[in-house]
Formats: C-alpha cells, sequence, structure tokens
C-alpha cells in the first residue's frame, strides 16, 4: 500500500521538515517514524527494534524482531511481482527470535547481532562507500572490512543505533582545548567540512516505511540536526516519491 512521503523515516530538526513542505504530514509517521533497526546484510531482512535501553552508556542494548511486514517489503523490493515471496520468506525466518545487539559506548566495544565482540579502531577514510563511519577490529585484530561479504558497516550502523552520540559520522572536528590563562581567542573555529557518505547521481537503497526502494542522489546538503550539523541526502525513489534522509535511512547498491 502507498505510503506518503513523510513515512520515509526522516529525522530532522522541524526547520528542515517545514522547508520539505512536510511538516503538516508528519502525524502520518508518528507510528513509524520512531523505530530504529539492526543491519544484517546489504540485502537480508532487517529486523525491527522493540527495545533499546542504555543507549550512549555503558551497558547499550538493543533487541529485534522480524515482523511479516519487514518480510513483505523485502519481497515488493527485492522480489516484485513474486507471489510466494512472503510465504517463503515467512517459512525461512523465525518471527520470535529476538537480535540482539548491545555495546559498550564508553569504550567502544560492540557485540552485534553476530555474538562476536569488536574493538572500535578509528574511522574509515572517504576511499570507498562509509567513509567517516565507525570502522572495527575483530578479536584476532583483524579490521573488518566495509564491502558486503565482511559486514563492517553493518557494525557501524548497530553502533551508531546503540551509541548515537559517539556513533555520530566522523568528519566533525574535536572541541577545542581550553584556552590558558593570557590567550587571546582569534574568533570562533572555521566550519567543519562533514564528509558524505553518498555522492550525488549515486544510485542507493532508500529506507520507506519497511522498504528498501530503488532511488537517486538529486543533492546533498548540509542541515541543523539534533546533535549539530549534519547531511541529509535529497533522494528521488522509483516509486515516485522524493524526500530529504539522513545516512542511516540509505543503503548502497
Amino acid at each position: 500500500m502507498p505510503e506518503p512521503i513523510c513515512c520515509i523515516r526522516v529525522r530532522a530538526a522541524p526547520s528542515l521538515l517545514r522547508w520539505l513542505g512536510v511538516t503538516a504530514l508528519l502525524s502520518c509517521a508518528a507510528a513509524g517514524a520512531g523505530a530504529e533497526w539492526l543491519a544484517l546484510c546489504s540485502k537480508c531482512v532487517s529486523p525491527t527494534i522493540f527495545s533499546l535501553t542504555g543507549a550512549g552508556t555503558a551497558h547499550a542494548v538493543a533487541q529485534a524482531r522480524i515482523t511479516r511486514a519487514e518480510i513483505e517489503g523485502w519481497c515488493a523490493n527485492w522480489q516484485p511481482g513474486d507471489a510466494g515471496c512472503v510465504a517463503r520468506g515467512l517459512q525461512e525466518h523465525d518471527l520470535q527470535k529476538v537480535y540482539r545487539a548491545s555495546a559498550d559506548c564508553t569504550a567502544g566495544r560492540i557485540t552485534p547481532v553476530d555474538g562476536q565482540t569488536y574493538r572500535l579502531a578509528g574511522t574509515w577514510d572517504n576511499s570507498d562507500i562509509g567513509g567517516g563511519r565507525s570502522r572495527w577490529r575483530d578479536a584476532q585484530g583483524r579490521i573488518v572490512g566495509r564491502d558486503n561479504a565482511s559486514g563492517g558497516l553493518g557494525i557501524s550502523q548497530q553502533w551508531e543505533v546503540l551509541c548515537p552520540q559517539a556513533g555520530k559520522r566522523a568528519g566533525q572536528a574535536k572541541a577545542p582545548a581550553a584556552a590558558g590563562a593570557g590567550t587571546v581567542r582569534a574568533g570562533p573555529p572555521p566550519a567543519v567540512a562533514l564528509k558524505a557518505d553518498y555522492a550525488v547521481g549515486q544510485v542507493v537503497l532508500a529506507r520507506y516505511g519497511s522498504q528498501w526502494i530503488r532511488a537517486k542522489v538529486n543533492a546533498v546538503r548540509q542541515v541543523k540536526g539534533r546533535n549539530g550539523p549534519e547531511l541529509a541526502y535529497d533522494v528521488s525513489l522509483d516509486n515516485g516519491k522524493r524526500g530529504l534522509v539522513p545516512a542511516r535511512m540509505l543503503r548502497a547498491m
């Protein structure tokens, strides 16, 4: 069933939403806009979080389940016209299974849904997808790649859910050190250049309700977010919708 554009899960300041002209439509997204999910892989059904406790602390825990709605959305996006897709998906996925991810946001440690523990190893550069997002080292000390097979950006997504402050995409400068006695400040620090995860013209997948829909990036804009400046992406979806969304609502194809 078609959903209005506001049902793309937009998280932005009210001024941005007014700029988009969707303020009057916010009520239609109230039920779904606050929902989060845990990324399993680039082409997996993503379980929706039903419990998130301790976010941003040493004891952050998220629990999620796959529902019929997620399976229906996956089928509509990846197997359109396949009448048996939903039935197969219901057989392949245990809707009672709980996917659990936890993190110590203060120590840079996460145990995502795969049950392994990883330690924060800085951020990715801009030479490939995911520039500025968290990079991870496994128990053997090896860096987890950011390609789909390695799943490093899936860990990044779960970290961003569990630790929204620590998980903010890099590219933001550290706070300046306190000035010593007698030090004269030259003025406010220069504006920070944020690093874009996606480029103008790039074809991506955009979160639309419980579905992932093919989309194209029209523009990248710096907006005022909840925790300071952040980037948002003006995308046109194959279903005819258009919206301005944060990077976490997008996936590379």
